[in-house]
């Protein structure tokens, strides 16, 4: 039986599909089974896996009608064997020690999962990495408000299977699921380790997710950092960081639903928020130290719908580009 579990939710990614398996399959790591989720795709997707698994038995392909990346990651864990557990996006690449290092680690120090750095870019290029020690936190949920590691993506962790349990992707979001996903795995964890290697390739395409701009993914994303919050303020911890982390990546949450509605004339849905969440708004500014500038900029967002389309919208050119 595999010791990994890697899998890899695929929704026509027939360009990027064949390096990033074969990056997979190129680790030094070799005790893994690569769960190839077909989120039913419409291109050559099916065909690459189908030859990439003829040349490897450690493969196995998964099909299933269209759900969603949180939906495919679902399938992937509940058919999962691996004792350990990894995520991987079908246009991203890894660095062949990746797994070899972080299990290692992971074992060394009794953790629960292990965390690497990202690097983006917009092609591969690989990475000769030298050993170096691993940070060990045994206060996993105060990481969420660390910089530098990525920490709100599945994409660049090992996780006991253990951990995971009966934490899921929440299939009704479709933009900032991960946060959420890590939020619920941190919040069980008793202990992490952090490597300072940059294994995870996040490869920045012109089409991906990150880069598109529609209310639904603004809104998702208040929904997530909104749930995030509430979990968060149930939690008996007195780590002043973290709960300033979580609320003010809700409270910023909100400003940017704002800044959408100015920005594409949404005056409706504009009102209906400040009206809402004025006063996290108005706490978020009495709390946080920022620069004057970006205070100012806060507050005409938050002033009212008249102001901010002054300002952010006409005055800043945003007409003469509609």
């Amino acid at each position: 039986m595999a010791e990994l579990s890697i899998i890899i939710p695929i929704y026509n990614n027939e360009e990027f599909l064949q390096q990033t398996i074969q990056s997979v399959l190129g680790q030094t790591y070799h005790n893994f089974e690569l769960l190839l989720v077909n989120d039913g795709s419409t291109d050559t997707s099916v065909t690459i896996c189908r030859q990439m698994a003829e040349q490897d038995s450690r493969i196995r392909i998964l099909c299933k009608e269209n759900g969603g990346v949180s939906s495919a990651r679902n399938r992937g864990i509940e058919e999962a064997t691996g004792k350990y557990i990894a995520f991987v996006d079908a246009d991203d690449t890894i660095d062949s020690v990746m797994y070899d290092w972080m299990i290692a680690a992971l074992e060394e120090h009794s953790a629960d999962f292990a965390v690497c750095r990202v690097i983006k870019e917009k092609r591969y290029e690989p990475i000769v990495h030298i050993r170096a020690k691993g940070i060990i936190s045994t206060t996993p949920l105060s990481l969420l408000s660390k910089k530098g590691y990525f920490m709100d993506s599945s994409l660049n962790k090992v996780y006991r299977k253990e951990l995971i349990n009966g934490t899921r992707f929440n299939e009704s979001v479709s933009y900032s699921e991960d946060k959420l996903f890590i939020t619920e795995i941190l919040m069980k964890a008793s202990k992490g380790v952090l490597l300072p290697h940059q294994f995870y390739h996040y490869i920045q395409h012109a089409g991906s997710l990150s880069r598109q701009n529609t209310a639904a993914i603004w809104e998702n994303n208040f929904r997530v950092n909104e749930l995030i919050y509430q979990k968060v303020g149930t939690l008996a911890t007195e780590n002043y960081e973290l709960r300033y982390s979580v609320f003010r990546g809700y409270a910023k949450s909100i400003i940017a639903m704002l800044r959408y509605d100015i920005k594409y004339r949404r005056e409706k849905e504009y009102n209906k928020t400040l009206v809402s969440y004025k006063d996290v708004l108005q706490k978020f500014l009495k709390t946080t130290k920022m620069p004057l500038a970006k205070r100012m900029e806060y507050k005409t967002y938050m002033h009212s719908y008249s102001l901010a389309s002054l300002i952010h919208y006409y005055i800043k050119g945003g007409k003469k580009h509609e």
